[in-house]
């Protein structure tokens, strides 16, 4: 039981809020405030988890010792 209840967890979190999002968007229902607040924090986490995401490849790479010369 434990297991499907993280399934539904996952799915809720990456698919059915997302998508209540978008809709309330293109409905027009969620306030302009809102709408803003939600793509603003889109782009920040984008900057963030492409910044992240090198810097930590990056090191994978100067740990290992990848490119030094042997």
């Amino acid at each position: 039981m434990s297991n499907f209840l993280k399934m539904l967890g996952v799915l809720v979190v990456t698919v059915v809020i997302p998508l209540a999002v978008l809709l309330g968007i293109w409905a027009d229902i969620l306030p302009k405030i809102v709408q803003i607040s939600i793509a603003q924090f889109a782009v920040y986490f984008a900057i963030i988890y492409i910044i992240w995401g090198t810097l930590f490849l990056m090191y994978g790479d100067i740990k290992t010792g990848r490119y030094s010369k042997k």
